[in-house]
């Protein structure tokens, strides 16, 4: 696999991606609004929110505040792409399907998504590296990711019959979008301190809607109202992990298979602002000639904004190439959210995590499920929307395995696969139970940044 190929690659799933928002951006009707999932609860805040976790942490219960691994990428703490032993391009996609229940209703829906995209390299190379034959005291990586943030969408139906008159209304909600971050990361290890810093563009746009028809009234007006806001911001994530090796490096500086270390990790995002443009449309609809009577309308209105400050800390134990055992709490300053396109009041989020990778024998040479990563976590969070007064929250459990594959070059890559199996929503009202399958590949290079060297 040649280093051209991974940057086109890269640069056409990019192209891909970035299409799908400016596509959403026209001016859309209430009929041509297509959710790609169904989930109620998105149409609050600015839709639900999605880890950043690539396929690997997510099998792990989505850890990664405290995880250094030279051969996967982790966006969940900049500072651990100072531990990058390779180029990697990681590409994952999930399936999604969703039982939806309250009371005796009950419904099902299946969604899926492109989840992530990321190109991050080291720029000192591993193979300088071996031939310089010491241990280097400074490392250096850095790069780019592509990912959902939040999504909306939802179709919901409500049929009331109204006082003595019997009279039926009919209420339906749609919504559809989300927003993206596009980010670029830089992460520096000095000893056995590594800091790290990402810059994230928000980009996005949701679409919500609300029609009203008296279905009981003959020739009866219908009333169409309809939100397209678009979002953009600028955000800053840091970063910082300590090392700590219980066991010495061998004669060369290197540490060896079954070494043990305990690393701490800790990252911090600070509140940032954000800027929406909304367009409002308020119509009445003739039942007969589907005239639309435009009753209010108005367009390109610009308002502020804020999106929370975060604060994440984690603790990881390692036998290198045998066992990783990682837990981490990420608290999210809610309640510090404001959207003047959308006014509403959100609660802090908390999310508290545990996971754990098992690797039988880094060293097979013919049996590649003995060389696998087997992995298992565990998640309980608190969502930052309400329902009814009661705050949601999410729980529950995950598998993971990440299965080496060897491309030219002899450079290890991986195809990771994860199955996350949880609850959504509140202990009295609607409740999501889901499962949740995530595919992806962790293509590696290390042909990047190669001295060669002639005698």
């Amino acid at each position: 696999m040649s280093s051209s190929w991974m940057i086109k690659t890269a640069l056409i799933a990019a192209v891909m991606v970035l299409w799908m928002p400016w596509m959403a951006s026209a001016q859309t009707t209430t009929e041509q609004i297509l959710p790609k999932q169904n989930s109620p609860y998105s149409r609050f805040g600015l839709g639900d929110l999605l880890s950043t976790s690539l396929v690997s942490q997510t099998g792990m219960g989505g850890v990664g505040i405290a995880m250094r691994d030279g051969s996967h990428t982790n966006w969940l703490n900049p500072a651990s792409l100072s531990s990058l032993e390779v180029t990697g391009l990681e590409i994952a996609v999930s399936a999604k399907y969703s039982a939806l229940s309250e009371g005796n209703q009950k419904d099902a829906a299946y969604s899926g998504n492109l989840r992530h995209l990321s190109l991050a390299f080291p720029l000192n190379n591993s193979i300088n590296r071996a031939l310089e034959r010491k241990k280097r005291n400074f490392d250096w990586g850095m790069g780019f990711h592509l990912s959902p943030y939040t999504e909306v969408g939802y179709n919901i139906q409500n049929v009331e019959i109204r006082g003595e008159t019997l009279e039926q209304v009919t209420t339906n909600l749609k919504g559809a979008g989300g927003t993206y971050k596009l980010g670029f990361g830089n992460g520096i290890r000095f000893k056995n301190i590594s800091i790290g810093a990402e810059i994230q563009s928000l980009f996005g746009k949701s679409t919500n809607s609300r029609s009203v028809s008296l279905d009981s009234i003959a020739l009866a007006y219908s009333t169409d109202l309809q939100d397209d806001i678009s979002y953009r911001g600028t955000i800053f994530k840091l970063g910082a992990q300590y090392l700590l090796h219980f066991d010495k490096p061998n004669e060369k500086g290197i540490y060896t298979i079954g070494d043990r270390s305990l690393i701490l990790g800790l990252t911090y995002t600070p509140n940032a602002n954000l800027t929406s443009t909304s367009s409002r449309l308020y119509r009445r609809i003739s039942p007969v000639s589907s005239v639309a009577d435009t009753i209010s309308y108005e367009s390109d209105i610009e308002r502020g904004g804020t999106l929370p400050s975060e604060l994440g800390f984690g603790i990881t134990y390692e036998s290198l190439g045998k066992l990783r055992i990682s837990a981490e709490y990420v608290q999210t300053r809610w309640n510090e959210y404001q959207n003047e396109a959308k006014v509403e009041t959100l609660s802090d989020a908390r999310r508290i995590a545990f996971g754990l990778e098992f690797i039988p024998n880094v060293q097979s040479y013919n049996n590649n499920w003995q060389r696998a990563r087997y992995r298992f976590g565990v998640f309980h969070a608190e969502d930052p929307r309400s329902s009814n007064g009661q705050q949601l929250t999410n729980y529950g459990l995950s598998l993971g395995v990440g299965i080496p594959i060897v491309l030219p070059r002899q450079t290890m890559s991986f195809v990771n696969l994860a199955l996350e199996a949880g609850r959504f929503g509140t202990k009295d009202g609607l409740n999501e139970t889901y499962v949740q399958f995530h595919f992806g590949f962790t293509l590696n290079d290390s042909s990047w940044f190669f001295k060669q060297k002639f005698n």
